[in-house]
């Protein structure tokens, strides 16, 4: 048994973040790529059964692919991250998922309002500044990163690794 998350795979951010996650990432560090947590934790792998899974294509039926751009670099305290705009669709799917798990585990953190961002770097202290600045060079240079994700991913961290479990179509995008 082991913990899951749900995910949306932002492989278009790679080109512009990969090389920084993979030093200042640690879930990076450990095969995940790009993306935006949807729900954290989400079930013990054991509980990723068929009755899980219908409940999950469900919701991901019901939701259409989000379509938005990475346009904006922005900080949590220890946390560097791009915004993608507009986010309104992401929150609503995450929202969704959250009222479709109610028996999920909890990890303790507690979160006023979820804020979709993709992690660039964490655990991040006296070098944030430039980490910001170093991010912000490369988004003015490479202009906003257009992105548009078709599937919730079950991701699995097992032996301190992440890798897909499965993947489930948003929308129509069968």
């Amino acid at each position: 048994m082991s913990r899951t998350l749900l995910a949306l795979m932002v492989p278009e951010a790679e080109p512009l973040v990969g090389d920084l996650r993979a030093r200042l990432d640690p879930a990076a560090q450990r095969g995940l790529g790009a993306h935006i947590t949807l729900v954290y934790p989400f079930v013990d792998s054991d509980n990723v059964d068929d009755v899980a899974l219908e409940r999950l294509r469900g919701v991901a039926r019901a939701h259409a692919p989000p379509s938005f751009q990475l346009d904006s670099v922005q900080a949590f305290p220890s946390t560097v991250w791009l915004k993608p705009s507009p986010g309104n669709a992401i929150v609503a799917l995450a929202a969704a998922l959250e009222a479709a798990f109610p028996e999920r585990p909890r990890d303790g953190r507690a979160f006023p309002d979820y804020v979709p961002h993709l992690s660039v770097a964490r655990n991040v202290r006296g070098d944030r500044a430039i980490i910001v600045t170093t991010l912000e060079d490369r988004l003015h240079a490479s202009g906003p990163i257009p992105c548009t994700c078709r599937h919730v991913h079950v991701m699995q961290r097992a032996s301190g690794a992440w890798r897909s479990l499965v993947s489930v179509p948003l929308g129509t995008s069968c």
